[in-house]
């Protein structure tokens, strides 16, 4: 064989093993990106009625999660939901409180599920929604959000709270009526939150709809799904 045909078929060669290094290559990052897209589990996020609201971000439900698990045993293992003994209602959520008027059902995407539904396996891909409803035979309940944000030193504070909106309510009125929070005597300064009184470097700011209130901002006047948030913030 002469040394041009042997450079020839060493060169072919090098070309086939370099396509098929290529080719390893390509598939690793594609399995690679398929295993990470799909590492992470379902997704839960709650809603008021059809509104999803920002009191408690979107949970990933991936430590909880194993194949051929049902919704309700991926709820109860998260840590998250805690069900009625006979099974047919949700008592209470970990970080979020309901109204009495309201209550809480079940979605996974766009489909309303029944009790008799929750049994039924998650997909890793799902996305379950806990959304606050009215009971009984009322077709709605008008509300607005109240979320305490204990912020990164009292990460154990943060927690939302549904209430019923009432017509002609202010700030004030909401904050007093809560039985959450205690107001000074002249009722423009809080003192204490589930009974956390602010240390003398902090202190409770209100936010309506992430808006700062200035002085006088307790006595605006709330609308249906808005949020107030009271924040513990440094001085």
């Amino acid at each position: 064989m002469s040394t041009k045909l042997l450079w020839r078929g060493l060169l072919g060669l090098i070309i086939m093993m370099s396509a098929g290094g290529c080719s390893t290559i390509l598939d690793t990052k594609v399995e690679g990106s398929y295993t990470e897209a799909t590492v992470n589990g379902p997704l839960l996020s709650f809603y008021v009625g059809d509104s999803e609201f920002n009191g408690s971000g979107n949970k990933q439900l991936s430590g909880a999660y194993k194949k051929g698990i049902t919704l309700r045993e991926l709820l109860r293992n998260s840590g998250i939901v805690v069900f009625a003994e006979d099974g047919k209602s949700i008592l209470s959520v970990s970080d979020v409180s309901l109204d009495p008027q309201l209550k809480w059902e079940l979605k996974v995407g766009d489909e309303p599920l029944g009790y008799e539904d929750w049994d039924h396996a998650v997909d890793r891909t799902d996305h379950i929604k806990l959304i606050a409803m009215p009971k009984g035979n009322m077709e709605s309940v008008e509300s607005v959000i109240l979320f305490l944000n204990g912020a990164s030193d009292h990460p154990e504070m943060t927690q939302s709270y549904v209430l019923r909106f009432i017509a002609d309510s202010s700030v004030r009125s909401l904050l007093k009526n809560s039985g959450l929070v205690q107001l000074s005597e002249n009722n423009k300064n809080i003192l204490m939150v589930n009974e956390y009184s602010p240390l003398s470097d902090e202190v409770w700011r209100v936010k309506v709809n992430g808006k700062l209130l200035m002085e006088n901002g307790l006595d605006m006047k709330l609308r249906p799904q808005d949020e107030v948030e009271i924040v513990l913030n440094l001085r």
